[in-house]
């Protein structure tokens, strides 16, 4: 049986849920695109197609969150395995992931720049931060140092603030551009409603 505090899931009808740790990517416009998950035997299945994304609210059972139908398939294929895709409804059944995006001209501020940020969410709906973007750069995340939720102190705004060190990578994967020299920065990034936003230094 699930227990009652998972609200990350996925679910093929007539069947019962399988609580997932999701990674995801959280765009600047709010929306977010799940890209792979794991299930509690660690399999990790890739997420190749988005067929569509549904509010809670609108659909029969109702609540609040977002449930994503999509076609995943297996990263690690073993020589006995015989089905390695499928097609499953992923459900993020909490109410971060559908907030709306009214970020108006009372949290506006020229020094925010909101930013794509790659996020892990456990079935609980904890997360941890993975990466994140700005500009041309891409950085890892290695460690998050503080999390508290208040807003920044230059640019204002609502949520929570993430303190965290990270490393420049490539943008197609986690090695340095250049290994001799590797680009550490210790970065602030705030979660407002349903954007992530960096402040703009001078």
């Amino acid at each position: 049986m699930l227990a009652e505090n998972v609200v990350i899931y996925i679910k093929q009808a007539n069947e019962l849920p399988i609580p997932v740790t999701v990674r995801i990517e959280w765009l600047p416009d709010g929306k977010i695109k799940p890209i792979m998950y794991w299930t509690p035997d660690n399999s990790c299945y890739e997420v190749k197609h988005i067929y569509e994304s549904t509010l809670l609210a609108f659909l029969k059972e109702k609540g609040v969150g977002i449930r994503f139908k999509v076609k995943a398939e297996l990263k690690e294929i073993l020589d006995n395995m015989i089905c390695t895709r499928h097609e499953t409804f992923l459900y993020l059944t909490d109410s971060r992931f559908c907030a709306k995006g009214f970020i108006d001209e009372r949290y506006s501020h020229p020094s925010k720049v909101y930013v794509p940020v790659t996020v892990d969410v456990f079935p609980n709906a904890k997360y941890e931060l993975v990466y994140f973007q700005v500009g041309d750069n891409r950085y890892m995340v290695e460690k998050t140092l503080e999390v508290e939720p208040r807003a920044s102190f230059q640019a204002g705004g609502i949520g929570v603030w993430h303190k965290v060190d990270a490393r420049l990578i490539n943008h197609n994967n986690d090695d340095d551009p250049n290994p001799n020299k590797s680009e550490c920065r210790q970065a602030a990034l705030f979660r407002e409603l349903n954007k992530w936003f960096i402040v703009k230094t001078a």
